[in-house]
């Protein structure tokens, strides 16, 4: 049985990697319900309590990182989560290339830079959880 429990949680962990590309799908969330599994199914023994209060303050990181600097750099650049479709059309209908492009490379900077330190974080956390089961 301990075998099923390792596919699902390989599975949560890659789900979660996924939602950072994939935005229906929550990032950070499978990777902790990951750690969970493995802690109350597996081993309870091996994850100590100062891991537990780390993943939760890096969880409440990613949380914030993922509404708030990605909003901020949006804003900055006078976008919204819709800033790229919308640039798009706007540049088709009035060839406001300029105000277009700005508010497109905004947006996409926005995004990516929420999308990399999200994933550095997560991978801290996958790392530092391979490192205590040795």
């Amino acid at each position: 049985m301990e075998f099923v429990w390792w596919i699902l949680i390989a599975v949560l962990f890659l789900l979660g990697f996924a939602g950072l590309l994939i935005p229906i799908l929550p990032d950070a969330p499978f990777l902790f319900l990951g750690f969970l599994i493995y802690h109350f199914l597996i081993h309870p023994d091996s994850l100590s309590m100062s891991f537990w209060i780390v993943v939760m303050t890096v969880m409440a990181m990613i949380v914030i990182t993922d509404y708030i600097a990605g909003w901020i750099v949006i804003q900055s650049y006078r976008g919204s989560l819709r800033s790229i479709p919308a640039a798009i059309v706007r540049f088709i209908r009035q060839r406001d290339w300029k105000e277009a492009l700005k508010v497109g490379v905004g947006t996409l900077a926005g995004c990516l830079g929420s999308v990399i330190v999200k994933g550095v974080l997560m991978a801290g956390l996958l790392i530092w959880f391979f490192i205590l089961l040795i």
